[in-house]
């Protein structure tokens, strides 16, 4: 009986996720992680998401946690959430390395802009909602938009354009 009860539940605990699973998900040639490494990954969680938000090139909104084959509920240490952790700690890392290199010519095209808007969240490391884009602001003076800060902000633009695509260069193989 005790048999039928262990083999029970270690079938409910496969089902519901507990178990690997085989998928196409860039984090599921991880390599297990080490445990001191994960658990200091997700210590700085927060200090490495601050990192990508202060490079002000793309809306970084939240870690992507969900991994196939991993359970969202788990009570003990969490191998899909250490992975996780440890993916943005070197997509920061890229990051702040690929925001100091030539940008393509071609990166302010906006189908440029989308496919490495699309490539980035293919990663599925953080969700990302966005290039950051600058407009032209309303002043004292101008009532409107002043059309003298339309060539700057176009200007701002293009240059988080071309460090999106130099982070997306860079990070192609994470």
């Amino acid at each position: 009986m005790e048999l039928k009860i262990a083999l029970v539940a270690g079938a409910v605990g496969a089902l519901a996720g507990c178990a690997g699973s085989s998928s196409n998900h860039p984090a599921d040639a991880e390599p297990e992680p080490d445990p001191a490494a994960g658990n200091a990954a997700l210590m700085s969680l927060d200090e490495n998401m601050a990192r990508l938000r202060a490079l002000a090139v793309f809306d970084a909104d939240h870690v992507i946690f969900d991994m196939p084959g991993h359970s969202v509920h788990c009570y003990s240490v969490c191998k899909h959430r250490q992975i996780a952790a440890l993916r943005v700690d070197k997509l920061a890392d890229v990051a702040e390395s690929a925001v100091k290199t030539p940008a393509p010519p071609d990166a302010c095209a906006e189908a440029t802009i989308e496919k490495n808007l699309a490539a980035l969240n293919a990663l599925g490391i953080v969700e990302v909602r966005g290039l950051i884009k600058d407009e032209p602001k309303n002043s004292a003076n101008c009532y409107q938009p002043c059309k003298d800060d339309g060539p700057a902000a176009k200007d701002l633009t293009c240059e988080r354009a071309g460090k999106l695509a130099s982070i997306v260069n860079a990070a192609k193989d994470l």
